[in-house]
């Protein structure tokens, strides 16, 4: 049976989520069960409590066995020019065709809720590993827009100071942003994401040029506060490429977990192949190491298509992903898993 939830169904979840098939925190293998639950049931509670938030469960013998939760993005939508939502939660307690089964009635619901309240899109992420959850967002008609890798430094493990960084490149400079690098940076953002593959220029219903709009909002935002350093690399006198960074976030500090974020990055292209994304990335970590001593970690993320910055591939297979060329997607990622591969062995 499908009912309602709102933030007394906090007091019903607090038992049911160590039989859900969600991993919390994933990218945390260190943490233990207790650590995790508390973050989730934190998560939940924060979401349950939006103004916009729609959530639904699935209730057999008055236990929850599956439950979806969904809140507005008025970010995105000041943006797109759209009504915009994200599924924040997720879950269900078996990864199999039953539980596919529930988590598609369960959307099913919601579509519904957002169809009369005029919703346009749905954004919702999920573990690769949780099948039941990809299978029931297939089925209800949702689309795959793109694939983050995250990336985790622990920083308890391993001193940058022993860490083989590239040489940098003698004339390379690199500072704090000022407000008056702005200008700069959004320059560099129409160049780099112009041609971007990612999730927002993925989706066929958002134009190239909006798509790309969001990328400059995003540093706006920084700039505003939202991010916590900026850096910038400087070559021959020009800003050359530029990082965004965050402190733990409310929810991390409250756990006590010691979190960084390296958010967003970009590089003009007439000055790649310079080590800039190293170096920015190498000024950066000093300045979490310092922000979250003792110990902490740094969380960044790439998109599965950017193969070139998690493994340098050879000249021959760097011209074929970044070619213009009209060679099929799927012919371009073989070849860079055999690369892979190669490197693994």
């Amino acid at each position: 049976m499908i009912a309602r939830l709102d933030v007394t169904a906090i007091h019903d979840l607090r038992e049911a989520p160590p039989r859900f098939t969600h991993v919390p925190l994933a990218y945390l293998p260190h943490l233990n069960f207790e650590q995790r639950l508390a973050y989730w049931l934190d998560e939940i509670s924060q979401s349950l409590a939006e103004e916009t938030s729609i959530a639904f469960g699935w209730f057999v013998d008055g236990r929850i066995d599956g439950f979806i939760i969904y809140a507005d993005s008025p970010w995105d939508s000041r943006i797109i020019g759209r009504r915009i939502g994200t599924v924040k939660h997720f879950a269900v307690t078996k990864d199999d065709p039953e539980g596919a089964e529930i988590l598609r009635e369960l959307t099913s619901e919601l579509t519904q809720a957002l169809t009369k309240r005029r919703t346009e899109c749905v954004v919702c992420r999920v573990q690769s590993s949780e099948l039941a959850a990809i299978h029931a967002l297939e089925q209800s008609g949702f689309l795959l827009m793109d694939t983050l890798l995250d990336f985790v430094f622990d920083f308890s493990r391993t001193p940058i100071e022993k860490i083989r960084f590239f040489e940098r490149d003698g004339q390379l400079k690199i500072r704090p942003a000022k407000v008056t690098d702005l200008p700069a940076i959004i320059e560099i953002n129409e160049k780099s994401f112009g041609n971007y593959f990612g999730r927002y220029h993925a989706d066929p219903q958002i134009p190239a040029s909006t798509a790309t709009t969001i990328y400059t909002e995003w540093v706006r935002s920084a700039f505003q506060g939202w991010a916590d350093w900026i850096l910038v690399a400087e070559l021959d006198d020009q800003i050359a490429a530029y990082g965004l960074w965050r402190k733990p976030l409310g929810i991390e500090e409250k756990n006590c977990l010691r979190v960084a974020h390296y958010d967003l990055a970009a590089i003009d292209p007439k000055f790649r192949d310079r080590g800039l994304w190293t170096a920015l990335m190498h000024d950066g970590m000093l300045i979490a190491r310092n922000e979250l001593a003792p110990g902490g970690y740094l969380l960044g993320y790439l998109n599965a298509d950017h193969l070139a910055i998690a493994i340098p591939p050879p000249d021959t297979l760097m011209a074929l992903i970044f070619s213009h060329a009209p060679i099929p997607r799927p012919q371009a990622f073989l070849a860079a898993f055999d690369v892979i591969a190669q490197h693994v062995k």
